[in-house]
């Protein structure tokens, strides 16, 4: 049998790794996980989850897409699976989420925007973290998601329509 030759980033594939990986990915997945699970704490344990995945499965990573989409895709399913899980559907206190849209030590911090992309349901909220906060592109989104380029832009479309109207006098002038 032929061993396939895995196209994982090299940093996966020695010691100090993990270290890496973790200074690379970190921050950008609890944000991403934060925003997903609604929960600082639970996102943190996300993140560890995700890290420990990656690391593990870095020998599959065969280059079919880019690292980014390959460790999203990563955390997303956590973040499902934690959802979905009976254990983990507890939120956090509210003073929690309060405290991460607007930190403590800056009580100007406007979170309207945070808070109308919240109240959006799952498929929307989704589209506009990756969109906005990850910076990805429709293509890599639908990669992500597992759905077509054409779902992702209808959800973006449909998404922005709805925090237009939520934030209608704040930021749109209709």
């Amino acid at each position: 049998m032929e061993a396939v030759e895995s196209n994982a980033p090299s940093y996966l594939q020695d010691e100090d790794g993990f270290a890496r990986l973790l200074d690379d990915w970190g921050d950008q997945l609890l944000r991403l996980c934060t925003l997903y699970l609604k929960d600082v704490h639970l996102a943190e344990d996300a993140v560890q989850e995700t890290m420990l995945k990656a690391w593990r499965s870095a020998g599959q990573f065969h280059g079919g897409g880019s690292e980014t989409t390959w460790i999203t895709r990563i955390a997303i399913n956590v973040c499902k699976s934690y959802l979905r899980s009976p254990w983990k559907r507890r939120r956090a206190p509210a003073e929690e989420l309060d405290a991460l849209l607007a930190p403590a030590d800056d009580p100007h911090v406007d979170d309207t925007l945070p808070r109308a992309i919240l109240a959006l349901s799952r498929p929307y909220r989704e589209v506009i973290i990756l969109h906005y906060y990850q910076e990805l592109k429709a293509r890599e989104i639908a990669d992500i998601l597992h759905v077509d380029i054409s779902t992702v832009t209808a959800r973006l479309s449909r998404a922005r329509n709805k925090l237009r109207e939520s934030l209608k006098g704040w930021y749109y002038d209709e």
